[in-house]
């Protein structure tokens, strides 16, 4: 936060730039075009230049996010927000990620390490050249920022990665259930995989990777993992279709991440063009790999996988707990001091331990005992590189072999990755650093005795991948990745053991139509119909019509008899359609009255969804229902606990206001101008592809005219005449243009911004010191 040292560093970091890579000496000057909605379009002629503007854009829409980003990796965001955030400090210190990035950009070599040094100083320069004119927020808080560097665009990415991963805290929790069960003799059910629910299919795999298929046959089966579900973020969609099924004969692509919709976004939308790299899409503000994007020869979307990538190990310390057993031999645990410095408060002090493992982090995990510790061990920890070096390479690529060899790269957070082409390809590869491990998943490793060590990671060849499907389409709703005859356990829990709601119909509708066009996309975008709920009514008027169902539960079915199965807000029918659903995805459980659907077709939402396909297609082929009287018995007692937990009024969108700078964690309002008032919303039900509050970003990636993609993506800086203007985009469920060729971003240029050559000044600012 030292104000008078920014332009020097500015100023030495480009110079010894200019040393090492003589085409920053070219002169080129550094186009920033912004169109009708405020994207950036960058152009250059070399990659340096390409980032550098990259940099210094991103800086002019989104710097004081990016101060919040580092500062939340880092553990400094209690300096400007008070003791109500020493907690999240805490626990960031201990983690350590910010370190660890720090040591990562001191030994990162190559074009990763160059770009991010680029796209740093062009975040400098406008630091340099704007430090009386930042946004409003800056002066709200009295900070001043440090110089961007490096580092921060590798932490601002581990960052995201922290909030994906975190399973660790769920295992002490599921060890007490372990031991319960132990004790009391029950024996877990082996989970109950709906096969025809996932994205890569047993003959998909062989036909796509016949030489991994081979090998992964010869493993052992994977062991269930300890957890029912996986709870966390898992609301994106991503899809494409081959040319085969769209009018135009080429792939079409959509992705939707699905995350809070903030102000400003988590998301960064931007266009690179120049050197190696034409591309555009999403990163993270402050870190510049796209996540999500196209260029003029491929296009790619992604929804989180819920990958399994951190263990608890349990360590055996002696008795004054300043050492740790490993393998029959004792080892003084590491420490460091930390200071953490909080608003209006006095400093506080705190100490670091680790073991082999990593941070003993006890003081963060539910259900730890007196005498018990744990450490924490976490692959964005562990690897000292960053998943930024394979982003880069799928945004420079040509192919599936080039896009897929960039993948390889990327480690966390899991990712489900939906791809296609121009030459008419379409794929799926899950990509995540996945640990092998000796103990039970799910459940913290034994740390003494180094029998439960990782043993690397699961080849990137052997994870679930196909190019071309039999089905011509690929969709990924954060469901099932692959069949249960692949052996290595991926993610967490039984979430991912079959369809979720959101699945379900898009794959009805895939399936169902030849002729897609980027309308049909549209309306698929747009669709929100409840296909469990629909189904479940199907089933509970046949039980109706055998006269199996109660009073309480022919009520509920009456009151949904005019429903036409869409999720909209201020409906009374798709109220109660909700808490029907709700009360279905806990609704089969071992050792009660539904056992038995259990047994068979598992629990939650794949176990509800495999239930209620197979019955129906039974009943519609044999008019007989299979299991018909424990049918009844599930089926009366989801509609009558809906009944028992229906509102007596219709759900209301509540007027929420849109506080500025809440990102991720949730932070306070600090500049209340700048807060919003939501926009009336149709849909906000998490079960349905169109769910409004989650819709922060949409892209249509056209493969057939790379020019007719379409995106859209909510606010900037709020002094930007852009700050809130594709709200109304949003609330509609639309997009607008997104080309790549120059001469149909003109079409839509507002401004254009001309940065001078970064080594010409450079030059005559040294000479003035």
């Amino acid at each position: 936060m030292k104000k008078q040292t920014a332009p020097r560093i500015f100023v030495i970091s480009i110079f010894v730039l200019a040393a090492i890579f003589p085409a920053w000496l070219s002169g080129n000057q550094i186009e920033i075009i912004r169109d009708y909605w405020g994207i950036a379009h960058i152009y250059a002629d070399n990659d340096l230049e390409l980032f550098f503007g990259a940099g210094y854009a991103t800086a002019e829409d989104r710097m004081f996010q990016m101060e919040l980003s580092r500062r939340k990796v880092a553990g400094k965001l209690a300096e400007i927000y008070g003791k109500d955030w020493l907690e999240s400090d805490k626990l960031m210190r201990t983690l350590g990620l910010y370190k660890h990035a720090q040591e990562i950009a001191c030994i990162l070599q190559g074009d990763t390490r160059n770009i991010l040094e680029a796209y740093a100083d062009g975040v400098n320069y406008y630091l340099e050249t704007h430090l009386d004119n930042l946004n409003p927020a800056f002066d709200e808080v009295g900070v001043v920022p440090d110089p961007w560097t490096v580092a921060d665009s590798i932490a601002v990415w581990m960052r995201v990665s922290e909030r994906f991963d975190r399973s660790w805290q769920n295992e002490v929790t599921a060890l007490r259930n372990y031991e319960q069960r132990l004790r009391t003799g029950l024996i877990q059910e082996p989970a109950v995989v709906d096969n025809s629910a996932a994205i890569v299919t047993e003959s998909d795999f062989l036909r796509t990777d016949p030489e991994a298929y081979r090998r992964l046959m010869e493993m052992e089966p994977r062991e269930s993992s300890e957890w029912l579900e996986w709870n966390s973020l898992k609301a994106s969609h991503a899809w494409t279709v081959s040319g085969s099924k769209t009018l135009t004969g080429g792939p079409l692509l959509e992705s939707d991440p699905q995350i809070a919709v903030t102000l400003p976004s988590l998301w960064y939308e931007i266009h690179l063009s120049g050197g190696s790299y034409n591309a555009r899409g999403i990163c993270v503000a402050g870190s510049p790999g796209f996540l999500i994007g196209w260029n003029e020869d491929l296009a790619w979307g992604a929804t989180a996988l819920g990958s399994d990538n951190s263990d608890l190990f349990q360590e055996k310390l002696s008795r004054d707990g300043s050492m740790f057993l490993f393998e029959e031999n004792w080892y003084p645990l590491q420490s460091y001091t930390e200071v953490i410095f909080v608003r209006n408060e006095d400093p506080v002090e705190m100490t670091v331990y680790r073991t082999i493992h990593g941070p003993l982090v006890d003081e963060f995990v539910k259900g730890v005992g007196s005498t018990e510790h744990f450490s924490l061990k976490y692959v964005a920890a562990e690897e000292l590189d960053t998943p930024i070096a394979g982003m880069l390479a799928m945004m420079r690529s040509t192919n599936w072999e080039e896009f897929t060899g960039g993948l390889n790269d990327y480690m966390f957070p899991g990712i489900h990755v939906v791809y296609a082409d121009v030459s008419g390809n379409i794929g799926y590869y899950t990509a995540a650093a996945i640990p092998i491990r000796s103990g039970r998943p799910g459940l913290p490793q034994i740390g003494w005795t180094g029998d439960e060590e990782w043993n690397g990671y699961v080849p990137f060849e052997e994870l679930p991948h196909v190019l071309n499907t039999s089905s011509g389409f690929v969709a990924s709703a954060n469901h099932l990745p692959v069949g249960d005859w692949y052996p290595h356990s991926l993610t967490i829990g039984t979430g991912g053991t079959g369809h979720n709601p959101r699945s379900m119909r898009l794959y009805e509708l895939l399936d169902d139509q030849n002729d897609f066009t980027f309308e049909s996309f549209s309306e698929i975008h747009q669709d929100n119909v409840s296909a469990i709920a629909r189904d479940f009514l199907s089933l509970a008027r046949i039980l109706s019509e055998k006269n199996l169902l109660s009073q309480n539960s022919t009520r509920i079915l009456k009151a949904l008899s005019d429903w036409d199965y869409r999720l909209l807000e201020n409906s009374k029918a798709a109220d109660v359609a909700e808490t029907v659903v709700q009360v279905m995805h806990r609704s089969l459980r071992p050792n009660t009255a539904t056992a038995l659907l259990s047994s068979k077709y598992g629990g939650g939402h794949a176990g509800n969804i495999f239930l209620l396909r197979y019955a129906l297609e039974e009943f519609e082929r044999t008019q007989k229902l299979p299991d018909e009287e424990e049918l009844a018995v599930w089926v009366n007692q989801v509609l009558e606990a809906s009944a028992g937990s229906l509102r007596e009024t219709v759900s209301q969108v509540r007027k929420a206001v849109m506080v500025y700078q809440t990102n991720l964690e949730g932070l306070p309002s600090i500049y209340p101008n700048a807060n919003r008032n939501m926009p009336d919303l149709v849909t906000t039900s998490g079960n349905t592809i169109w769910s409004q509050l989650g819709n922060s970003y949409t892209q249509i990636a056209d493969l057939s005219n790379i020019d007719s993609s379409r995106a859209f993506l909510v606010s900037e800086d709020p002094r930007s005449p852009h700050f809130f203007d594709q709200v109304e985009l949003w609330a509609a469920g639309e997009t607008r243009p997104a080309p790549l060729s120059r001469e149909e971003v003109m079409k839509y240029a507002e401004s254009i911004e001309t940065l001078p050559s970064p080594i010409k000044k450079t030059m005559r600012q040294s000479g003035s010191d």
